[in-house]
C-alpha cells in the first residue's frame, strides 16, 4: 500500500512539476521548484519554518537532502574532464551530506535567523572576484579557486544565507545551482578538494 501511495504521489508531482522529497510515507514534503532566485529563497524559508515553527525536522531534513546532487545532477555544475579522483572526492562529500540526521538539520539556522538572502554570481564572476562585486562580498574565497578550476562556465551559482533581522552576517550555504530539474548544492567543496 505504501509503495502504491508513493507512486501515486510521485506521478502527481511529476505532472505538476513539484519535487517530492524522498523519505518514509509520513515524512515526505513537496515544494514546487522553479529556476528563480525567489523560489530558492522560498525553499530555504520553508526549511526554517519546518525546523523552528512546525518543529518538523523530518520534513526539513527531506528538503535539505533533496538539494544534495547525485552523479547526474552534479554534472551541470562541473567542468568536463575533471580527474576521477576529484570526482570521487566530490561524491564522498555529497554522501556525507546525505547522512545528515534530524539533530543536525535542526542546527542549520538559529530560530532568530528568520531572514533568508540569496546572492547570485556566474562562474566567470566568481573567478574574477572583482572587488565590490557580489562574488567578492558574498562568496567565500575558496569558491574563486573552484570557479577557476572546477565549476562549469556559464552556470549561475547562489549563496543562501540565514540572517537575524538587521544583521549582515549569518549562516551560509554554498554553491547552489539549478541542475536542469531542481535545486542542487555543491557545498563547500574547497574544503575537501585537494
Amino acid at each position: 500500500m505504501v509503495h502504491t501511495r508513493f507512486l501515486f504521489v510521485w506521478l502527481i508531482a511529476v505532472a505538476l512539476g513539484t519535487a517530492v522529497c524522498a523519505g518514509d510515507a509520513d515524512d515526505r514534503v513537496s515544494f514546487k521548484q522553479e529556476n528563480r532566485p525567489d523560489n530558492l529563497k522560498a525553499l530555504f524559508e520553508l526549511v526554517h519554518h519546518k525546523i523552528h515553527v512546525e518543529r518538523d525536522t523530518k520534513q526539513a531534513l527531506a528538503l535539505v537532502r533533496s538539494l544534495i546532487p547525485d552523479e547526474a545532477r552534479v554534472k551541470p555544475a562541473l567542468r568536463d574532464g575533471l580527474a576521477p579522483e576529484m570526482l570521487s572526492q566530490i561524491a564522498d562529500q555529497h554522501q556525507k551530506m546525505r547522512e545528515m540526521r534530524e539533530a543536525e538539520v535542526a542546527k542549520l539556522a538559529r530560530p532568530t535567523q528568520k531572514v533568508v538572502q540569496v546572492h547570485a554570481a556566474s562562474t566567470e564572476g566568481i573567478a574574477r572576484y572583482q572587488e565590490g562585486s557580489v562574488a567578492s562580498r558574498e562568496f567565500p574565497g575558496g569558491a574563486k579557486r573552484l570557479a577557476e578550476q572546477v565549476l562549469r562556465p556559464g552556470v549561475t551559482f547562489y549563496e543562501v544565507e540565514f540572517l537575524e533581522p538587521g544583521k549582515d552576517a549569518g549562516m551560509k550555504y554554498h554553491l547552489l545551482y539549478w541542475d536542469g530539474q531542481q535545486w542542487s548544492m555543491l557545498g563547500a567543496l574547497w574544503r575537501v578538494l585537494k
